[in-house]
């Protein structure tokens, strides 16, 4: 456990270590927030009705939620594989005293928790305002914050998957993207995904990536879930979470034989 700690710490004190990126990531928060008030401010006053079941109060809370998910669950661990395959750094950490698996997660969670210590003040400051907390319970904070970590677990696991077809692919830059562009786009970090079509959505219960976000922030806003939608939430959470654990292993061994095989 050791090990694991000083892995999160070297990276969380990696962001402390530049001042100028802490009050970036401040200043770039404070923005992402202020653009999501204004924009929805001016929607709803041309339009004085509920769009999509969101309210303008709903809609806000909704996309700091996304901010906050944002900067603790997307972590570019992908990018971060792809440049240790292609600088041959790879295999030194594949000999580390702690797994592959341990290693990058270790170091996501620090620099994870580095972003968010500094984005919660100007988050809890708008939430102060927009966030209506009578829907919190004991048991919603609990399951929520479940939520919130197979997140991240699922997250990791997904990226570890596309970064490491650096192992086959010299330059994975525009898979990475589009990956990106993907997730952000199904996930509902974009927009909550009841905009769209019944359809769509049904095609959408059928993929992981409205479990990385949208899920788990209705566990927070959505009045209508009952006990059974968290739990069935967290139970999806976890199946996707041993479904791409189990393709990544898969990955890994297949990578690291193709690696070896060509002299990498």
């Amino acid at each position: 456990m050791k090990k694991e700690m000083s892995i999160i710490l070297i990276s969380f004190r990696s962001i402390l270590n530049y001042k100028s990126s802490v009050l970036l990531l401040m200043l770039q928060a404070s923005i992402q927030i202020m653009i999501s008030v204004f924009l929805w401010t001016y929607i709803y006053k041309s339009n004085q009705i509920n769009i999509a079941g969101y309210d303008f109060t709903s809609m806000v809370q909704y996309y700091l939620g996304t901010i906050i998910f944002s900067y603790f669950v997307f972590y570019p661990v992908d990018w971060e594989i792809n440049d240790d395959v292609h600088s041959g750094n790879f295999f030194s950490i594949l000999i580390k005293p702690v797994t592959f698996y341990k290693y990058y997660f270790c170091k996501m969670l620090g620099d994870r928790l580095a972003h968010l210590l500094f984005i919660i003040i100007p988050v809890i400051l708008f939430s102060s305002v927009y966030y209506k907390n009578e829907l919190l319970t004991i048991e919603i904070l609990i399951l929520g914050s479940i939520a919130i970590i197979l997140s991240m677990v699922l997250w990791f696991l997904i990226s570890c998957c596309v970064g490491m077809l650096s192992f086959w692919l010299e330059n994975i830059f525009f898979v990475l993207t589009v990956k990106e562009i993907v997730i952000q786009f199904l996930s509902g970090i974009l927009l909550p995904l009841s905009f769209f079509s019944n359809n769509f959505r049904l095609f959408l219960d059928v993929l992981p990536f409205k479990y990385l976000v949208y899920e788990p922030l209705q566990m927070f806003s959505n009045d209508t879930y009952k006990l059974i939608d968290y739990l069935r939430i967290i139970c999806i959470q976890l199946i996707w979470c041993i479904i791409f654990y189990i393709i990544s292993r898969f990955i890994l061994r297949k990578g690291v034989e193709h690696f070896s095989n060509v002299g990498g």
